[in-house]
């Protein structure tokens, strides 16, 4: 899905005030990154390296792990599509509502797609090669349990299971399964540096997994596909950002309050979530009160209506400053139904 994510500014002329649609960190101070990369900039007149690896042994360092543990992409969705190419035409297993590209990366490589609730993960069928999950999930917010994923790996020790952690460092105590990898050759797992570190226009991720699965996948990867300033930008955050993370705790205390004020509206449903971002169910039309926030307020929120599994009354919110949140409960308190027709 090349359009239809959160994240829609481009396509705006609107004054934006307040940006709810994209999970990325909003507090991040990044002065002392644009000071960094800016004494890299004369690099760009070089290829970089063509498998990014120099950024791939920073990560294995970081990580504790080989080399040959690691895959770097240029971000998490590159990643999808490298590893839905390399198991094209699986029977492939994908809980919804989740992240879009999980589905397009594998219909565009021909897998037997069968989505389930989470209920049905009880119930795959042996005949499956390959599952996707997000945790915490995009875009409900619901956390996996490490024994539900352990389950999975132990109950289905054919079947490849990709976990996306592109939001783990968003959960109080960042329940990560990374330890699992040294027991289960079936487990792949994927990092996003783009949301906690706020550097979604730089594009990078990387994937760590058994050394036999990563050496098999990478053969389907692209040449220079993560630029130079992505490389040194990694490297040196991974060195030195880890004062500029998110504060999980006190995010999802403010993401509680948030909701809360939402709750208290009537038409408006917030679904339980354990991460800064959450759902939120309505009785109007999803994709007019976007248009009604963005053009009478200049706040942006994620219209949940194209995630399998929704509909247009679901949208998603990210929680930012007290401040701005407040922004948008109130807008929903005084929304014009007489000037917007938002019921549908």
């Amino acid at each position: 899905m090349i359009f239809g994510h959160g994240d829609d500014l481009y396509r705006t002329e609107v004054e934006i005030k307040a940006n709810f649609s994209t999970n990325v960190w909003y507090g991040a101070d990044l002065g002392f990154l644009y000071k960094f990369l800016t004494a890299h900039l004369k690099q760009v007149f070089h290829y970089p390296e063509p498998d990014a690896g120099s950024f791939r042994k920073a990560v294995a360092a970081y990580h504790g792990m080989e080399e040959g543990n690691v895959l770097v992409g240029n971000g998490a969705t590159e990643l999808f599509y490298t590893i839905a190419h390399a198991f094209s035409q699986k029977h492939t297993v994908i809980p919804v509502p989740s992240f879009t590209e999980y589905e397009d990366a594998c219909t565009l490589y021909r897998h037997r797609v069968e989505f389930v609730d989470f209920c049905g993960i009880r119930d795959i069928p042996a005949s499956v090669g390959l599952m996707f999950i997000c945790n915490p999930n995009n875009p409900d917010g619901r956390v996996w349990k490490k024994e539900e994923i352990k389950a999975l790996l132990e109950n289905h020790p054919d079947m490849v299971l990709v976990v996306d952690e592109s939001f783990i460092h968003f959960v109080p105590g960042r329940p990560s399964v990374l330890p699992f990898l040294k027991e289960y050759p079936n487990l792949l797992v994927v990092r996003s540096m783009t949301k906690c570190y706020a550097i979604p226009g730089l594009r990078l991720g990387y994937m760590l997994g058994a050394s036999e699965q990563i050496q098999r996948i990478g053969g389907f990867r692209h040449p220079w596909s993560v630029n130079v300033l992505a490389i040194e930008a990694g490297k040196y955050l991974l060195q030195e950002g880890e004062r500029i993370l998110p504060d999980a705790s006190d995010l999802w205390r403010r993401q509680r309050n948030f909701s809360a004020g939402i709750a208290a509206i009537p038409g408006f449903r917030p679904l339980p979530s354990g991460t800064s971002f959450f759902l939120i169910e309505t009785d109007y039309d999803s994709r007019t009160l976007k248009r009604y926030l963005l053009q009478e307020h200049g706040l942006l929120i994620r219209d949940a209506s194209n995630f399998r599994g929704l509909n247009n009354h679901y949208f998603r919110v990210n929680t930012l400053t007290d401040e701005k949140n407040q922004w948008l409960v109130e807008a929903l308190k005084q929304m014009d139904i007489s000037k917007w027709v938002v019921y549908e």
